[in-house]
């Protein structure tokens, strides 16, 4: 599908690592509500400077469209081949996480959350140990 008008409601801008003139916008476009109650949500997402079409991510309402539109965008920049960037991190952090769902339903969605939110907290703890430990041996015996 060609360019089409439609409302931007999110702005992103990305750079190429190694390509300082070149930028990447993600545009994320208000979700379009069906025509008929059945049918699905659609939200446009566009990668000006990457791809030349609008695509349009579906859901079964708006927030999902909007999210499908993020997974969308995530997809389509890890897989370009290109070492994006964004706000000065390293190549590759675009700020996109990916949602914690899956196949099989909700007690795996939560089992998947908590060892997330576990791993998190480990390693929270084990980065203030060696920030103690620096401090610690920078003040000397």
């Amino acid at each position: 599908m060609a360019r089409q008008n439609y409302k931007v409601i999110a702005v992103r801008r990305y750079g190429v690592e190694g390509e300082p003139g070149r930028e990447i916008v993600l545009k994320i476009g208000e979700p379009i509500q069906p025509a008929s109650p059945s049918g699905s949500w659609t939200c446009p997402v566009f990668l000006d400077g990457l791809e030349s079409d609008i695509q349009y991510a579906e859901g079964v309402d708006a927030v999902q469209a909007i999210q499908s539109a993020m997974r969308y965008a995530r997809h389509a920049l890890d897989n370009c081949g290109l070492p994006i960037t964004w706000l000065g991190q390293e190549p590759g952090d675009i700020g996109l996480p990916l949602p914690i769902d899956g196949p099989f339903g909700l007690w795996f969605q939560r089992r998947l959350e908590k060892l997330v939110d576990d791993e998190t907290e480990r390693v929270g703890e084990i980065v203030a140990a060696a920030l103690k430990e620096r401090a610690r041996r920078e003040r000397g015996p």
